[in-house]
């Protein structure tokens, strides 16, 4: 997605958006070591549209591993998020 960014002197300049900046996350913490993104985008697929998945590195030293799960709708992140909570994922 580009904007248009109108500066001093009338110029005008092409700003890239990142498609990112639009959605909403579902926060998730104490994943398995074993957890990959493709796993998670096919659980949450069922629960709704997922946009994109960031996962952490798993290299920090509680030996787990986070993961943002974002979707398009604040709805529809809070529904998913109400239908998951509690839910183990590869335990």
């Amino acid at each position: 997605m580009y904007a248009r960014e109108r500066g001093f002197g009338r110029q005008v300049k092409e700003v890239r958006r990142d498609f990112r900046d639009s959605l909403f996350s579902i926060f998730m913490d104490n994943l398995s070591l074993k957890v990959d993104v493709s796993g998670l985008w096919g659980i949450f697929k069922v629960f709704g549209k997922v946009r994109d998945v960031f996962l952490s590195s798993g290299s920090n030293s509680r030996k787990s591993v986070f993961a943002f799960i974002q979707f398009a709708t604040s709805e529809e992140a809070q529904k998913v998020a109400k239908l998951t909570n509690g839910m183990h994922v590869y335990s």
